[in-house]
């Protein structure tokens, strides 16, 4: 599970996030589009240029009139220092959106996690609650530390199902000693009951089996753990390339046709790219002016966990934050900022910045809070909830019926 293991990083993976820039990379012609690129990770890229970070690379570089230059360096430890953080290439074909080492591009697609299993074992899983689980033999990719392994390991082992099948360790210094199909291959030849596997990786090596298999998707995130199970995808460049991230962002918004039916060849999972922003609550009947205070209960919620732990460093009525390592949330989750989506605004807020100072609030906030947060900022940065104590209408209502 390379790019998983590779990519998925923050919540997930490589703690090599916060290494300094390494001087000295060779200059390159501004003709050159130089790909930071894996050459033994299919589905995602290999060095024959047959996986579909390959094939994207080209649709920008013909976009771009530029030419891909290549820089091969497996997804190990110590990937973003020996690659994208040296200087020595450009441009990261996939990173989760929100990823703190790089700066990231408005997504181009959106997966979760897959339970896979051979389609005549019959069995009709829908979620980890399912008490069946616990007589199976589950397999998942492990990445060798407890704190970094995949978010299905972690969820599994808050509701107690530990002997778990592990594949996989980025950690290997060979680049081919763990074949991302292994997990699939051994559901096809039951050898496991069942796999959990990160969809574009599901649904390639499922694909490719003789043995027909199942699968069904995971929810966006785990109520138990507080684990996401499913992450937008974006392209990285490092922070300091401003100019080349417009430029990336205005290339998937001409291209996304082209870059969707790529994968769609290579059978990634799809699901919805963003979460619909909250839609602002209707006028009372009788208003001529909607109320710019008046709320949905979730909204109200998100804003009194605001009030309690936010508003220290973000600032009241998430504007004008306090400490200067804390972003402005409104910006944040703005289309026209730093545009994140609903499921890394949570994964953040649950697992927190230590480099800069933010906790891991998943202590104190279950996944519904930190989502009703989310709708709070959402409607913030919006424009249609101004600043001050939000209320809703069973509050007038109840006010109406005061003596």
């Amino acid at each position: 599970m390379h790019s998983i293991r590779g990519r998925l990083t923050g919540a997930l993976l490589v703690a090599a996030a916060t290494v300094a820039l390494i001087a000295g990379a060779p200059p390159r012609p501004p003709s050159d589009l130089r790909v930071c690129a894996d050459p033994y990770d299919m589905p995602f890229s290999n060095n024959q240029e047959e996986g579909f970070e390959n094939k994207i690379a080209h649709v920008v570089a013909r976009d771009l009139n530029a030419t891909v230059i290549n820089y091969w360096w497996p997804s190990r430890r110590g990937v973003l220092r020996n690659s994208i953080l040296g200087g020595f290439c450009d441009v990261m074909i996939q990173a989760p959106v929100g990823f703190d080492p790089v700066a990231t591009t408005k997504p181009y697609y959106r997966s979760t996690y897959y339970f896979v299993y051979r389609a005549d074992r019959r069995f009709t899983l829908r979620s980890l609650d399912d008490t069946i689980l616990k007589r199976l033999k589950i397999g998942v990719n492990m990445i060798g530390y407890d704190y970094t392994n995949t978010p299905p390991a972690h969820a599994l082992g808050s509701r107690g199902i530990v002997g778990l099948v592990g594949f996989g360790n980025f950690l290997n210094p060979d680049p081919k000693a763990d074949h991302p199909d292994d997990i699939i291959n051994a559901v096809a030849k039951d050898s496991i009951d069942v796999a959990i596997v990160w969809g574009p990786l599901a649904g390639y090596w499922v694909k490719r089996q003789s043995v027909p298999l199942t699968m069904v998707a995971l929810p966006d995130t785990d109520a138990v753990s507080g684990m996401p199970f499913a992450f937008s995808m974006a392209m990285a460049v490092r922070h300091r390339d401003k100019a080349l991230k417009a430029t990336l962002d205005s290339v998937i918004d001409r291209r996304r046709g082209e870059i969707t039916e790529i994968l769609r060849q290579y059978n990634v999972p799809m699901i919805e790219l963003r979460a619909a922003a909250a839609p602002a609550p209707a006028t009372p009947a009788g208003d001529t002016v909607r109320d710019s205070l008046l709320v949905s209960d979730s909204v109200y919620q998100g804003w009194k966990w605001f009030a309690v732990y936010c508003f220290r460093c973000h600032g009241e009525d998430a504007m004008n934050p306090i400490l200067p390592t804390a972003p402005d949330l409104r910006w944040a989750v703005s289309p026209t900022g730093a545009n994140f989506p609903r499921d890394s605004f949570v994964n953040t807020a649950l697992n927190g910045r230590p480099d800069k100072g933010m906790p891991a609030w998943k202590v104190l906030l279950d996944t519904t809070a930190i989502q009703e947060l989310y709708l709070y900022v959402k409607a913030r940065s919006d424009g249609w909830l101004k600043p001050g104590r939000p209320h809703r209408l069973s509050d007038l209502q109840q006010k109406t019926k005061s003596p």
